[in-house]
């Protein structure tokens, strides 16, 4: 039996809560076609190109799609994506996580930076802090702000770890970046050998080659042969334009669609969200201001 004092009692406190019920149904009702599509990126080595096809990706999505876009940098010790769109070094994944109590989805939105119409939560400013991220806070993040967004890209070490196996589970579509090189083929057989530990259905996986070797001619049948796993995609070498966009704080995507580079990514991302002009989508708008902007 509730007492005289209880906020039940109290037709003011009924009222506030339920507008806050109103409210959050309204921002929740702005997701026309369910949660979030999450994509993770996985690599067995570094510097194969996989922070640089992140950030592309999540602004083509939003670019084409016109999908609400976030990107999760959870390399936690080396992570890229504030060199990726010139962003300063806080706030991070590390002010959300200090704040444990104020995990809400607002609280985490504020805790991004505003890239090109998309939303980054960046990676924590020096290695040593990465031990203070749980694959438990995590996963609360993802499920917290998913139904906010129409796709979630998120970029992961270049190591397995717990949160990488959370990253993993969560997404719809894995897209799995090698290399021609020995070391990230090596790498990359023993990430597939994990994917099939872990019971991965192959349909989620998508393989992609990146030349980011320029010496290494192996073509991409060959690659697939040795992977034993198929690869559908080759993203051409173009040193000198991505250390541009890099300096520029502007993926390619945006500032030359029409590189052979660029034109790669775009079918990377159609093999896994399909023809962005089969389904147009409206944009979303509120949270926070959040929306696409012309």
């Amino acid at each position: 039996m509730l007492d005289n004092d209880s906020e039940f009692d109290d037709p003011l406190a009924g009222e506030v809560l339920a507008n806050q019920d109103a409210e959050f149904t309204a921002l929740t009702n702005k997701v026309k076609n369910g949660p979030a599509l999450i994509i993770g990126i996985v690599s067995g080595k570094t510097s194969s190109g996989k922070s640089t096809l992140a950030a592309n990706i999540a602004c083509l999505l939003n670019r084409d799609f016109n999908f609400a876009t976030a990107l999760l940098d959870l390399d936690l010790q080396f992570g890229d994506q504030s060199l990726m769109f010139d962003a300063p070094p806080t706030p991070s994944i590390i002010d959300v996580v200090a704040n444990a109590d104020s995990l809400t989805p607002e609280f985490i939105i504020q805790c991004m930076h505003q890239g090109p119409n998309i939303k980054i939560l960046t990676s924590p400013s020096s290695p040593e802090l990465a031990d203070l991220i749980t694959p438990i806070q995590v996963k609360e993040i993802i499920r917290s702000i998913r139904p906010y967004f129409d796709a979630i890209i998120i970029d992961t070490g270049s190591y397995i770890n717990d949160t990488t196996v959370e990253v993993l589970d969560a997404s719809d579509a894995i897209i799995l970046l090698t290399t021609p090189s020995l070391l990230s083929l090596k790498n990359n057989k023993l990430i597939l050998k994990l994917f099939r530990d872990l019971e991965i259905s192959p349909t989620k996986i998508h393989g992609v080659l990146n030349r980011v070797e320029p010496g290494l001619k192996m073509p991409l049948e060959n690659v697939a042969a040795i992977l034993k796993f198929p690869l559908s995609i080759e993203i051409p070498h173009s040193p000198a334009q991505v250390i541009e966009s890099a300096a520029d704080g502007k993926p390619l995507v945006l500032t030359k669609p029409t590189l052979d580079f660029s034109r790669a990514i775009a079918a990377v991302v159609q093999s896994i969200a399909g023809d962005p002009n089969a389904t147009p989508k409206p944009q979303k708008k509120g949270l926070l201001g959040f929306g696409n902007r012309s």
